[in-house]
């Protein structure tokens, strides 16, 4: 996939993920753009900088850090069209890289049921852990609105 499909696909996980945030039952802990303070100190040990705060990162820096450490490392750049790499995208930034990967494998070239597998991934998290339900209704918004970006941008499924 080249930039045009990456800028577009960044411009749909800035919509969803935000700003700052730090909900106590969150288990990405602090977070802003989306990046987990985490994947911020990560980033800036990699790149010789020293650490800060993720509640001051840049957008620069956010992009960056989506292109290389979400972006390419799931695969979306590969992915065989632009609807499988936001939603292999939008995984990874909600699932961690290697959820993505495995349920792209499971769901192959098939959005629908790669769509079905995180809602099923979501009843999960919250059966294991109910304190996670306040999280579920806004889980299942984020993906309905993947499906709408998608009908807008690329073509209906």
């Amino acid at each position: 996939m080249d930039e045009l499909n990456f800028n577009l696909a960044l411009k749909y996980i800035f919509s969803v993920e935000g700003g700052y945030s730090n909900h106590k039952l969150d288990n990405g802990g602090k977070t802003n753009f989306g990046i987990t303070q985490r994947t911020y100190d990560l980033y800036r040990k990699k790149n010789g900088l020293e650490l800060k705060n993720v509640i001051n990162i840049t957008k620069d820096e956010a992009e960056k850090i989506y292109y290389t450490d979400f972006w390419c490392l799931s695969g979306a750049n590969k992915a065989p069209d632009n609807i499988i790499a936001i939603i292999l995208f939008d995984t990874a930034v909600n699932h961690g890289v290697g959820a993505a990967k495995q349920m792209y494998k499971k769901a192959g070239n098939n959005p629908k049921y790669f769509l079905d597998l995180r809602r099923e991934k979501y009843k999960n998290i919250v059966k294991n852990n109910p304190k996670q339900k306040v999280f579920y209704k806004g889980w299942l918004n984020r993906l309905s609105r993947l499906e709408n970006f998608i009908e807008k941008n690329y073509s209906k499924m």
